[in-house]
């Protein structure tokens, strides 16, 4: 959803998305088929690290398949479209969004990292903002695939959003429904 507020495409198929209807797991699978429908195209799959999750075991498939597929990976350690309805809809309560150690919460957890070497995949993280255009620069200058996690703040909601029921007339346009942070 991040990517669509920004992403200028120039061309049909250029830009594949669920459009934010719930299809979380949809980045990774769709990177791949565009991969193999598009094998002269650079692939670039953008996000988040709990949809990135539901199918961690395709970066498997990319190593084997040898496909260039970047990843950049947008992780705020949160399920962040769920944490968002949380913080607007239910006073911010918490319902098992959080996906970092709940023991640490300064350590980012699961690792990416990790899981891309496990596969074989070149991976860098990004912290700090200052470093991430040389970082994306990296990620594309690199041979094959490539993972990119980029640490976000969980804070952040993506506008504009329809509530559960509502219709386009219903669209919320403006704050993020806290009164507390």
């Amino acid at each position: 959803m991040w990517a669509a507020q920004f992403y200028k495409y120039k061309r049909p198929r250029q830009w594949l998305t669920s459009g934010g209807l719930g299809a979380m797991g949809f980045g990774l699978p769709a990177a791949i088929g565009a991969a193999v429908a598009n094998p002269d195209s650079i692939v670039v799959d953008i996000d988040g690290d709990g949809s990135f999750i539901m199918n961690v075991q395709e970066l498997a498939t990319i190593s084997v398949e040898k496909l260039p597929i970047k990843i950049l990976l947008l992780n705020n350690q949160h399920l962040g479209m769920v944490v968002q309805w949380e913080d607007r809809f239910y006073k911010a309560n918490r319902a098992h969004t959080y996906l970092g150690n709940p023991s640490n919460e300064s350590e980012i957890f699961p690792n990416m990292l990790q899981f891309a070497d496990a596969c074989g995949i070149p991976a860098a993280r990004v912290t700090k903002k200052q470093d991430l255009k040389a970082a994306i620069q990296k990620m594309l200058d690199t041979p094959g695939p490539y993972l990119l996690d980029v640490i976000v703040p969980h804070q952040e909601h993506v506008l504009p959003m329809i509530p559960s029921g509502g219709a386009f007339k219903d669209v919320i346009t403006e704050g993020d429904g806290r009164s507390s942070y």
